[in-house]
């Protein structure tokens, strides 16, 4: 039954209340208003599961018939470029969004959901997180939405920062860990939730508050110093190197995005020490690595063993799932040291943090491989990008370099004064320039 999640365009029976549908459909139009991506729609009924990928105007079209499945209805609140609900294929970042799961919290747990918001609203909204611009709750729990100016993937680092320091300041409502996946799915306003069999409701507060994330960061976040002290550090030896959140999200992120471009540039083969691809070698490594990058990016375990199960897919000669599982398992005691200090707001450099140098050297990375990749590159790829930008500052909009320009502005002056019947040993003397410039120039 499920199964019709994936034929909504089809001509399937609509038999949900009018009301339901109407909320359901502006829950898309504010997430997805103008949005080109892929959004993701999902049901779920007992241990059945069953997703499937719409543009927003076929989603919105057809919600009353994902609605009539009486099952639970889940959707991203970010699109995708391609049908697929990976961190990595999205396509544009639509909103901020934390689960409030207060029935979890012994104080809470006995509260119904519009008495909690009501504490939100009170002790929370517009002081430690900005004025939300709607909240759903979910039959069971509450999700609340911050509308963004919507941006593209490689805005993810400060996106999915802003999202761990609001679920740092709503940690004592009962706000979800899991919430920091910018590919997650959340409960659909007008759906059934089996659990409690209530309705996911919409509470509207401004549809038309539409944050930059720009401005959050300055208003909201600690101030991003590269390395700050630890005030409760008092191991012994040489004291830890701490480095601010959004720091350690670029890094894995980027590092993420690399390990999947090796794999795609070798079109799923490993590089020996000899410099040959060969089907073996590195992919226990490399499969490590993932697994650990994902777990730090979306703090979602589960989902990064998944990923990491699909990324092994990729190599030519793929390793026995279960063998994967077994070989990066440590990925995850090493991301549990990723831990957050909130006094400070940053992150204690923990797990592992492998030098460029030392992922160059395992992973066989070769001269033209780092120029395909962003963060995993030598120092001589480093010299030459540094080179490459220097030139480009160095030239105007009109792509001429500070000489070049110079020599455009000697030349127009000296026609300038040649125009008004000026000799060439008078412009020389008016210029300030050599004879030989003038005549250079002269008949340009």
């Amino acid at each position: 039954m499920l199964g019709a999640i994936r034929k909504l365009t089809e001509n399937i029976e609509d038999t949900i209340e009018p009301k339901y549908k109407e909320v359901a459909v502006k829950n898309i139009s504010m997430l997805h208003n103008n949005d080109d991506g892929f959004i993701t729609i999902a049901a779920k009924k007992g241990k059945e599961y069953i997703q499937y990928h719409y543009k927003v105007d076929d989603l919105t079209y057809n919600i009353g018939k994902a609605i009539s499945l009486n099952a639970n209805i889940y959707m991203t609140p970010n699109s995708f470029f391609i049908p697929k609900r990976k961190i990595e294929n999205i396509r544009k970042l639509n909103a901020l969004y934390i689960d409030i799961d207060y029935y979890n919290i012994e104080n809470l747990k006995t509260y119904d959901h519009e008495k909690v918001l009501v504490i939100l609203e009170n002790d929370y909204f517009g002081h430690d997180v900005p004025e939300p611009s709607f909240a759903v709750f979910t039959g069971q729990g509450l999700a609340v939405y911050w509308l963004i100016e919507p941006v593209p993937i490689k805005v993810l680092p400060l996106w999915n920062a802003i999202q761990k320091h609001f679920l740092g300041k709503l940690k004592n409502m009962g706000a979800d860990s899991k919430s920091i996946d910018s590919a997650r799915i959340m409960r659909l306003a007008g759906s059934i939730n089996h659990k409690t069999g209530e309705r996911a409701l919409l509470y509207m507060y401004d549809e038309n508050l539409i944050y930059t994330l720009k401005d959050i960061q300055e208003n909201y976040l600690p101030k991003l110093t590269p390395y700050v002290k630890n005030p409760a550090y008092k191991g012994r030896g040489r004291k830890a190197k701490i480095v601010n959140f959004y720091t350690l999200y670029s890094l894995h992120y980027a590092r993420l995005n690399d390990i999947l471009k090796l794999l795609e540039i070798r079109d799923g083969y490993c590089r020996n020490n000899d410099g040959i691809l060969i089907e073996t070698g590195q992919r226990e490594f490399m499969c490590f690595l993932y697994r650990y990058w994902n777990c730090c990016y979306s703090n979602d375990i589960k989902q990064a063993l998944e990923n990491t199960l699909e990324f092994n897919q990729g190599f030519k000669k793929p390793l026995d799932s279960k063998e994967v599982e077994k070989i990066t398992i440590q990925a995850e005691k090493a991301y549990e040291e990723w831990i957050l200090d909130s006094p400070s707001g940053v992150y204690k450099r923990g797990g592992y943090n492998y030098k460029n140098e030392t992922l160059i050297e395992k992973l066989n990375i070769t001269e033209d491989e780092m120029k395909l990749m962003t963060t995993i590159i030598g120092s001589s790829e480093k010299l030459r990008r540094k080179n490459n930008k220097r030139k480009i500052d160095r030239r105007n909009e009109d792509g001429l370099t500070k000489r070049e320009q110079q020599k455009r502005e000697t030349i127009r002056l000296i026609q300038e004064l040649k125009n008004q019947g000026l000799s060439q040993s008078k412009v020389s003397k008016e210029l300030g320039k050599g004879i030989r410039t003038i005549k250079r120039y002269w008949n340009v």
